[in-house]
Formats: C-alpha cells, structure tokens, sequence
C-alpha cells in the first residue's frame, strides 16, 4: 500500500526521513538555542516552550508543502505552523486539533535522550504507536484523530515541528483566511510593542 492509500484508508502516514540529516540537525540546534525564549504556558504543555510562525520554520513549511502534498495526494493550504521542546515530565493530553489543523505534520527533529512515541487512534477507533527518528514526519486527520503523547519520561528534550494545513479545495478554507488576519493582528501588535 502507498502512502496515499494509507492516510485514505487510515487516517495517517508515517514519512520516513523526509527531513535530510543534515537540515535535522540544523533546525535541531536552532530550536534548542532558543528554546528559553518560548511561550512555557500555551495551555497545553506547561513547561515545554513552544513557538508560533517562527520565521525558520515557516520557510520549511512551505518549502516541504509540494512533498507532503504527493505522498497524501491531496492538495493543501498552509495555515500555520508551530514547533515546541518538550521538557522531561511533558504530558500531551488526548485530543483532536481545531479545523485550523485539518491536516497536520509533526516531524521529530530530535532529543536528549530515547525517542517519545506519539499515539493516535485510527477511524476504527484503534489506537497505534508510531516511533518517529530524527527526521521523520507522521501526517495525519489532526482534526479527526485522537493524538496524545504519554509522559516524557525517558529523555530531557524531545524538539518537534508541528505544520498544519487545511484542504486547498476544502469547506474550511476560511480557518486559513482568519489565521492570516491573526497573524497580521500579531505583527502589527508586536511593532507596536503590545505583543509578545
């Protein structure tokens, strides 16, 4: 079964080393050098700075966008993107992403330590751990899929991107247009020194 037929079929492919070595080790050291200057509290990681439309991963966003889009065979409009250091004793709770996130990607960049799985629940309700290296992507119905991570017990730093789309063609287009009011509103508000 090709990639294509498995996100169909199940809600989610697994993308070995779409990510280079060596762009994985690059964005790797980036993300931790600046890891203390993230939001610690976005509410859903205590603890574990995170990152919205960072400028480095934008631009790996858009240019991955053509790749993710051939291996689900589905076309895609980009809406935001995310990235996060998880910090030892992170929990990721159960839950389902907002139709901003239609479709997401999390790419493992790497960690300090073992791997973190990643869990979600397929259509029939069966739930699967996917391992994911430094490098690999799993893509996924972020807003019809349960995904959860267990506590972050075995490593001091586990760094992850998160991109997410909606469909090009799709009913929720307008999430994308309202995310890209917001980002302006944010740019604006930054310039004005009102924002972090």
């Amino acid at each position: 079964m090709n990639s294509a037929e498995q996100f169909k079929q199940s809600g989610y492919v697994i993308i070995r080393s779409l990510l280079d070595p060596d762009t994985t080790n690059r964005l790797y050291a980036y993300i931790l050098s600046k890891a203390e200057l993230g939001n610690k509290d976005d509410g859903q990681v205590p603890g574990s700075p995170s990152f919205y439309q960072d400028k480095e991963v934008v631009a790996l966003q858009k240019k991955l966008l053509p790749s993710i889009e051939a291996h689900i065979q589905y076309p895609l409009l980009n809406v935001f993107c995310y990235h996060r250091v998880y910090k030892k004793g992170a929990i990721l709770r159960s839950h389902k992403d907002s139709i901003r996130a239609e479709i997401s990607v999390t790419i493992n960049l790497g960690q300090r330590g073992e791997p973190w799985d990643i869990w979600l629940m397929d259509y029939d309700e069966n739930a699967h751990k996917v391992a994911l290296g430094p490098g690999d992507a799993l893509i996924y119905q972020g807003s019809q899929l349960a995904h959860w991570r267990g506590k972050l017990e075995h490593a001091d730093d586990v760094a992850q991107i998160m991109f997410h789309y909606v469909a090009r063609n799709g009913k929720h287009t307008s999430a994308a247009r309202w995310e890209f009011i917001g980002k302006i509103r944010k740019k604006y508000r930054e310039l004005l020194g009102l924002a972090y």
